[in-house]
């Protein structure tokens, strides 16, 4: 029996208006997404826009991080995320503009947050390469207007007391999490391929990411053309981006590393000598003073050292 949508949305409003910087309400959030996700989706997606549209700055944000988990969290299968895709590449402009609204000066706490976010999307591939360069051009554009209001309009949009000392509680939860999350190293096909001798995917499915691609850019860069963004096209997409071009400082570190290589080291020794070395040396045997027991019939001490040097001199 299907569940009924219209008490499926109020149990997911009154779950969203619940919603924190803590990590069990996002998961008590995220768990009724993966329950009626896949039937419901376009209801779902359609509550969280309304609560972000009739919600403080707070709230925002902390929708947009529950938004955040849809994409990142690893327990959700790549059905959620493709389902929730569709919604986000719809309302992605919206949404931003909501979270990081024009004219109001409390829109500038918002603005490192929804930096951090945009950084880990575009990382995982979420969305097209050239949507997250007009998202970070639109949040440049947007805080040259917040830092050009004038006083009068600053002071209107203040956040009350009780919410700025709230604001910096949640926002010490936010950056702990965070935190949490930069210190995970992405599993690799390198590593693990050179440490077990398969690859993640041969192992385990969940360690495979796969993104649908939005549009025909995205399709060009996988280089194997086998349709699945792995954790190794991730890492070389990545390095790709990051590597700068080849210049004069690279010139000089390749005459660097040909200096240390074996071209410059000195010849080996021919093989005879190195025979000649590992011929263990003919030990002599040590002469034995005239009256001495063999070594053989030597006894061991029956007394201390102590005792035997008083008896010698009494």
């Amino acid at each position: 029996m299907s569940a009924d949508p219209f008490q499926v949305r109020l149990h997911f409003v009154s779950t969203l208006h619940r919603v924190n910087a803590s990590l069990p309400t996002i998961q008590k959030a995220l768990s009724t997404i993966v329950e009626y996700g896949p039937s419901m989706h376009s209801e779902l997606w359609e509550c969280i826009m309304d609560e972000c549209k009739s919600g403080s700055i707070n709230r925002r944000i902390n929708l947009l991080f529950l938004i955040d988990s849809i994409f990142t969290d690893e327990t959700l299968s790549p059905t959620i995320r493709s389902l929730f895709r569709r919604h986000l590449e719809r309302d992605l402009y919206a949404l931003f503009d909501l979270a990081i609204p024009e004219g109001r000066w409390d829109a500038l706490l918002n603005v490192p947050a929804v930096e951090k976010i945009l950084a880990a999307w575009k990382a995982r591939l979420v969305l097209d390469r050239s949507t997250f360069e007009d998202l970070e051009t639109m949040l440049e554009v947007r805080k040259a207007s917040l830092y050009a209001l004038s006083p009068e309009r600053r002071n209107l949009t203040l956040l009350p007391p009780n919410d700025m000392q709230r604001r910096i509680e949640e926002d010490r939860e936010r950056h702990k999490r965070l935190r949490e999350r930069s210190w995970i190293l992405p599993p690799t096909a390198f590593t693990h391929q050179s440490l077990f001798g398969t690859r993640p995917e041969q192992l385990d499915s969940t360690h495979l990411t796969r993104v649908q691609r939005p549009s025909n850019k995205v399709e060009e860069k996988d280089a194997d053309g086998d349709g699945v963004w792995n954790t190794q096209d991730l890492d070389f997409n990545q390095m790709w981006e990051e590597t700068s071009d080849f210049n004069d400082d690279d010139v000089e570190d390749i005459l660097e590393d040909e200096k240390l290589s074996w071209v410059h080291q000195p010849p080996p020794p021919p093989p005879a000598l190195v025979q000649a070395q590992q011929v263990a040396p003919v030990q002599t045997p040590i002469a034995q003073p005239a009256g001495a027991p063999p070594f053989g019939n030597v006894q061991p001490p029956r007394a201390p050292a102590s005792m035997r040097l008083a008896q010698r001199s009494s």
